[in-house]
């Protein structure tokens, strides 16, 4: 199972690694969220992707905004 996602903010699309199973806040902009992936009412979490160590997540998300952003 993987332990750590790379989450998205549907608030301000900040992106960052979490560990959370139940909610999530983010860093940027402050706003909570509950992580319901069975939900399918109005804007959730996006989780872009799941990884077994942090220091892979991170990697991914240097690399998505250096592609996103052309860096």
């Amino acid at each position: 199972m993987n332990k750590f996602k790379v989450i998205q903010c549907p608030n301000c699309g900040n992106l960052q690694v979490s560990q959370t199973t139940t909610s999530f806040k983010c860093f940027r902009c402050g706003k909570s969220k509950t992580l319901n992936p069975k939900s399918k009412l109005g804007l959730g979490v996006k989780i872009i992707g799941s990884f077994n160590n942090s220091l892979d997540a991170s990697k991914f998300i240097q690399e998505y905004k250096r592609i996103k952003y052309d860096l």
